[in-house]
């Protein structure tokens, strides 16, 4: 009995240890944890930031109509951003409305946000952003559910809202987003602490600077789901 007694023990071990040999290494292991940290900008309305070595400047504003029957959200941003090679502009506008009578409301225009790149960035990089169907009632009660893709070059960055770190309930604010690049986690945005934190590829990854801008751009967005 003591003999199967310590062969089944090290069919569990070696068990357990070829699951954790197999389970893929959290996303927040294999990036840089960088806090966003202001900088003086140009002027006080466009105050200067930084993310690691990315720096720059940016203008953001929001505007939000209520009507008996009708309401809409609007968000515009402007950045500009040193990255490795060079210095990006970005051009964002977006938010959501809808019309609404006594016996039924209904969406008129569902969010939408989209963002153009100039400068140094390639000539077809492009970020939309809308809302995600699905996501289980689980996702959608921690955070409203939010997908996007950025295009940059050859490279494809897809953006899904999920919790990445801090506290894991959002009182209906976004709290946090995941990018992959061809189905693996590649970085993260956590929105939900006192600072956001951004999670970027290492340094000589050639994802790190459409993972940055991609970040940069989500979190200049006043998203009506962030609290208006």
């Amino acid at each position: 009995m003591k003999i199967v007694a310590a062969i089944s023990a090290a069919v569990l071990a070696l068990s357990g240890a070829a699951l954790a040999q197999d389970a893929p290494v959290p996303f927040q292991d294999r990036t840089e944890r960088l806090n966003l940290e202001g900088r003086r900008g140009p002027s006080l309305f466009r105050p200067g930031f930084a993310v690691g070595e990315y720096t720059g400047a940016a203008a953001a504003r929001s505007s939000s109509t209520r009507m008996p029957f009708r309401s809409r959200d609007f968000s515009r941003a402007g950045f500009d951003v040193a990255t490795g090679a060079g210095q990006v502009t970005g051009e964002c506008e977006g938010g959501q409305s809808h019309v609404s009578f006594a016996w039924i409301t209904f969406d008129r225009d569902e969010l939408s946000y989209v963002c153009s790149y100039a400068g140094a960035a390639p000539a077809n990089a492009r970020l939309s952003l809308a809302v995600a169907r699905g996501g289980g009632f689980l996702r959608r009660l921690q955070q409203p559910q939010r997908a996007g893709e950025l295009t940059w070059g050859d490279i494809t960055i897809r953006a899904e809202t999920r919790y990445v770190d801090g506290l894991p309930w959002g009182g209906g604010d976004v709290i946090g987003y995941v990018f992959t690049r061809d189905g693996v986690d590649v970085g993260g945005l956590a929105l939900s602490g006192m600072r956001p934190t951004f999670y970027l590829p290492p340094q000589g990854s050639p994802d790190r600077d459409a993972v940055a801008v991609m970040a940069l751009s989500l979190y200049f967005f006043q998203d009506p789901g962030r609290g208006g």
